[in-house]
């Protein structure tokens, strides 16, 4: 590792780490992102749907961490990672104690420190709640089925590499509109890798997906699928993550050959991992 690299974390970037994610857990978006759960669960009481209570708080935390916090870290972090090159921030920063890669980093440490926390601490709840969930229910879309922690690890995989694509996106695309341009690829493509799965195994392309695979039962909430594909699919996530990371560190000043033999085995890591969550 080169010598750049390898003196990236040094104490002002954690300690502006610790700044980055305040900021992004302050960002205005998250609690707009809160109507989201807020009008699912006041319309889903209103037509008297959602099955069995406990599935219900269920599936509204499920919900919330999947269609909500996630697609926002990736605007709460690009917009704080935009912000720190911002012409009118640039000053202080070029008089503190940290250079142009630090910075990035910095920004990536705000990241696993505030929203990537949170994306965790929803592991435990959704593994407590679980435990009053039940999958025999009148209508099959209302049905929860149990799973292990790792499984869930699958949420804040997707939290990490919303948060890292966004920071990337500031690093590679400082323009107005290019976040939204990106995001809405990154939908489609999904969507368009999306097989809506008739039985209780998933099969296909969807396993190319950006987000858990069970959530894309033609009739609700699939049973649990084989653990060792789910790995290869949480590996997967990881892996294109970590790419993201790796791509804004990239576009920052300094020696670049740790970085590109990271990218490397990342890629390495991330095929095999395509290849083998199909089972």
């Amino acid at each position: 590792m080169d010598a750049t690299t390898a003196t990236a974390l040094t104490p002002a970037a954690r300690q502006l780490g610790a700044i980055e994610a305040r900021r992004m857990l302050r960002h205005p978006a998250y609690p707009v992102a809160l109507l989201y759960p807020a009008v699912f669960a006041v319309s889903a009481m209103a037509h008297h749907e959602g099955g069995p209570r406990p599935n219900f708080v269920y599936q509204l935390v499920f919900l919330s961490l999947f269609l909500a916090y996630a697609p926002v870290t990736l605007v709460a972090a690009n917009r704080t990672a935009a912000a720190t090159y911002r012409r009118s921030v640039r000053d202080p920063f070029d008089g503190a104690p940290v250079d142009d890669r630090q910075r990035a980093v910095a920004v990536i440490l705000g990241l696993l420190r505030g929203p990537l926390l949170v994306g965790l601490i929803g592991i435990p709840v959704l593994l407590a709640l679980q435990e009053f969930t039940t999958g025999d229910t009148a209508d099959r879309s209302d049905a929860v089925y149990p799973r292990t922690a790792l499984e869930y690890l699958q949420l804040p995989a997707i939290v990490l590499g919303a948060g890292l694509l966004g920071i990337a996106v500031a690093r590679w695309l400082p323009w107005p509109g290019a976040l939204p341009l990106v995001a809405i690829v990154i939908w489609f493509g999904t969507i368009g890798m999306t097989e809506m799965a008739d039985g209780a195994v998933m099969h296909g392309r969807t396993w190319f997906a950006l987000w858990p695979v069970w959530v894309d039962g033609a009739q609700g909430m699939l049973p649990r699928q084989p653990l060792d594909q789910e790995m290869w699919h949480l590996t997967y996530l990881l892996g294109l993550g970590v790419l993201a990371g790796i791509a804004a560190l990239l576009r920052t000043s300094g020696p670049r050959r740790a970085l590109w033999l990271a990218a490397g085995a990342a890629v390495a890591v991330t095929v095999l991992a395509s290849w083998q969550q199909l089972g």
